[in-house]
């Protein structure tokens, strides 16, 4: 994108959304904030998913989209007023590659605009397009490629987050008033794909599997939105479980997951924040390709490799997810063990 005597004063990474791949995109931000230790970095994300990076000390700026953005012609002039408003940049990326990624890179002033190619329509509005590659298995590899190609630097490492020390201070009052220790096994059941979900019963056999070898107390995470099928799997835990579904703003989620002795979940966000934050974590694999190389964390990925997966988001098998159902808790309380055995 520049020439090796140019290098960018600021930078502006376009990743709006989902969590998960906020997380990993950090990959990215480590590679930039390597190759330019000195440039003015700013990231333009959704108020809720970002709110992950909020002290973020590689960040100068991060930038939150408004509610509905790009929603009507109403959303569109009220984002179009607050990215015009921005200083101009050297280099915008879009980290996502989606059209309305395309646009508002699009609405901020800058020399080079870059980011992925996809099948996404707006590819006129990017100056340069890069392939979603890098080795399929290596986590946040598309994102590691990314910096890569802009920086002509090394691979960047897997990504990382860095709580704030406001978090860290949150995290440990909560921590005292739910009667928490540090040292806890933190349980991420939670994610928008059903084709991704361990079954419910699950979580309670793994949980009392793991009791019974002296680990625990137990701590199951998630949304608001979960509270219905948390309340469901809260039935069958084991009494020394702290109910933090709902409980957890996303900015504190990094330092929460960081006081965990064990994170386990199925592929989602939250656990993807255990392996940025460097705890052991057993990640439950299905419907969509495991990653098994490359993370900076102790980490154990269970999962079947069947002939029909990663399905994605078209399973073939009617809704009965063989992928994760054969995931039994015995396997998956054997792994965390052997996991934590083999962790310093």
């Amino acid at each position: 994108m520049n020439p090796p005597h140019a290098p960018p004063s600021r930078i502006l990474i376009v990743r709006i959304s989902a969590l998960g791949d906020i997380v990993f995109c950090t990959s990215l931000l480590e590679g930039l904030r390597r190759a330019f230790p000195d440039a003015y970095i700013a990231w333009l994300a959704q108020p809720g998913p970002g709110g992950v990076l909020d002290g973020d000390p590689r960040l100068n700026e991060l930038i939150r989209l408004p509610a509905g953005a790009l929603d009507g012609l109403a959303g569109v002039r009220e984002t179009h007023r607050l990215l015009s408003r921005e200083p101009h940049f050297d280099w915008v990326i879009d980290a996502q590659g989606l059209f309305k990624s395309r646009v508002l890179a699009r609405m901020v002033s800058a020399r080079r605009r870059a980011g992925f190619a996809s099948k996404e329509p707006g590819a006129f509005l990017m100056h340069d397009l890069h392939p979603k590659d890098g080795e399929p298995s290596t986590i946040g590899r598309e994102y590691r490629f990314l910096a890569q190609q802009l920086t002509g630097g090394p691979d960047p490492g897997a990504p990382r987050l860095v709580p704030s020390a406001a978090a860290r201070e949150r995290v440990d009052s909560m921590l005292r008033t739910a009667h928490l220790a540090p040292g806890f096994v933190a349980l991420c059941p939670f994610t928008t794909r059903p084709q991704k979900h361990w079954r419910e019963p699950y979580w309670g056999q793994l949980a009392r599997r793991l009791a019974e070898r002296g680990l625990g107390p137990f701590a199951l995470l998630g949304a608001p939105a979960d509270r219905e099928a948390a309340d469901r799997i809260l039935d069958g835990m084991p009494p020394n479980t702290v109910d933090l579904v709902g409980a957890t703003r996303v900015p504190d989620l990094p330092a929460l997951i960081e006081r965990a002795r064990l994170v386990i979940g199925v592929d989602t966000g939250l656990t993807h924040i255990g392996t940025a934050v460097r705890r052991p974590t057993v990640a439950l694999f299905g419907s969509t390709l495991p990653y098994t190389r490359g993370a900076a964390s102790p980490l154990r990925v269970v999962h079947h490799a069947l002939p029909c997966a990663p399905c994605k988001r078209k399973p073939t098998c009617g809704g009965e997810f063989m992928c994760m159902r054969d995931l039994k808790p015995d396997r998956v309380a054997d792994e965390a063990l052997a996991l934590l055995m083999e962790t310093p």
